[in-house]
């Protein structure tokens, strides 16, 4: 059996606003650099044998403590990025309501709409599984793989997990949103999803494969 740990990156500038960062290259904020050095505690001794990421900054400065600490090399790759939010990005709820009010009507009411000059939740969610099952071709039994992605892919790999298709706002689906620094377990083969937005490190608990 592999493991996968799907890791959102810790509060990146711009969260604490609501803003559509997508693909925008933003760096970390102090507390989340606190969530990091929780997150890195929390993982340090589950057994992680590789490490897979987003290029993005924000996902790249969540998982490289914990991999220089293990002694693993980032594996980057671009299709584990938040959605591309074309001329969304950077902007927050009330701007985009302002300029697009009928498409902003329409994502609200749980409709996967294209951002203008951007992707949409369904081309997101099929890139990110693709970058999925590459890794778990790629990896042996036993192996216990941490992804580092962005809210918006690791909804879409949830999805996937319990064979939701890729369609309608994922924000409006059964997961909701996805907590910074959060931890997402998946089992394979199967796949089979263990726990959902786990925060124990954050809290002080501890429910990973429980």
């Amino acid at each position: 059996m592999t493991k996968l740990l799907i890791v959102r990156h810790g509060e990146a500038e711009g969260n604490r606003e609501h803003r559509f960062i997508g693909q925008s290259d933003v760096s970390l904020t102090e507390d989340g650099r606190a969530q990091v050095a929780a997150l890195t505690r929390r993982l340090l001794g589950v057994g992680i044998t590789h490490v897979v990421s987003s290029d993005l900054r924000r996902s790249t400065e969540t998982v490289n403590p914990l991999a220089e600490a293990l002694g693993i090399p980032v594996k980057a790759d671009s299709r584990l990025r938040e959605i591309a939010n074309g001329e969304w990005a950077n902007l927050v709820a009330a701007d985009v309501a302002a300029r697009w009010p009928d498409l902003w009507a329409r994502y609200r009411d749980g409709e996967d709409v294209d951002r203008p000059g951007g992707e949409n939740w369904t081309e997101v969610q099929i890139r990110a599984v693709a970058a999925i099952e590459d890794i778990i071709a790629a990896s042996e039994d036993d192996d216990v793989v941490l992804v580092g992605t962005h809210a918006g892919p690791a909804i879409g790999i949830l999805r996937w997990a319990i064979g939701l298709e890729p369609e309608g706002n994922v924000f409006n689906g059964p997961f909701g949103a996805l907590h910074n620094a959060s931890i997402s377990s998946i089992a394979v083969p199967g796949p089979r999803l263990y726990t959902v937005n786990d925060t124990g490190h954050l809290e002080g608990e501890d429910l990973l494969f429980a």
